[in-house]
């Protein structure tokens, strides 16, 4: 299991690597994040035919040293990893690609064990999440930065193992990321 302070510094995201996990959407809100939090990083799990394109998606963000593909690993393994992550992250864009039974097994791990959810309503297969938990849009990058902003920094996540708040920050993530396009 993962110490504490090697865990608030985790996203987790399952979802397989074709267009309907939206995990260019993740590393794109990944991008936004980053500046802000030197130490987080982004595990994937999840296997598909394009890992080189969304490769290359980090290396363009310059987030490609943060950002690890695991490929698709069995059940037991996705618990495992759902109990080290700061965030399980879910930005599926269509109910096809949350059909991994993985995605199941960490959704639902993640709830047992009180880890923070953001998901898009596409990855949670007509569940409902409860209102503790964050649901995004599909294809929405700054939604979904400012989601897991949200969730790094909820008062009280420090009481939750795994979880810590991160650094200040001074709430203009549009601002921040329009920046950065300007530049």
């Amino acid at each position: 299991m993962a110490t504490n302070a090697a865990a608030c510094r985790r996203l987790l995201c399952v979802a397989p690597l074709v267009p309907a996990g939206g995990v260019d959407t993740l590393l794109t809100a990944f991008g936004m994040l980053a500046d802000d939090r030197p130490d987080l990083t982004v595990d994937v799990l999840g296997g598909g035919g394009l890992y080189r394109v969304l490769r290359a998606h980090a290396a363009y963000l310059g987030v490609a040293e943060r950002v690890h593909f695991r490929g698709s690993p069995p059940a037991p393994a996705v618990r495992a990893a759902v109990h080290g992550c700061a965030v399980l992250v879910l930005p599926h864009r269509h109910d096809g690609a949350a059909a991994a039974p993985t995605v199941e097994v960490a959704l639902l791990e993640a709830l047992a064990n009180a880890c923070p959810v953001v998901a898009t309503p596409c990855a949670t297969r007509g569940s409902a999440l409860p209102d503790t938990q964050l649901v995004v849009r599909p294809d929405a990058p700054t939604v979904l930065a400012q989601a897991l902003e949200t969730a790094l920094d909820a008062p009280g996540s420090t009481d939750r193992p795994g979880v810590c708040d991160g650094p200040d920050h001074d709430g203009h993530l549009l601002r921040r990321a329009w920046l950065r396009v300007v530049r």
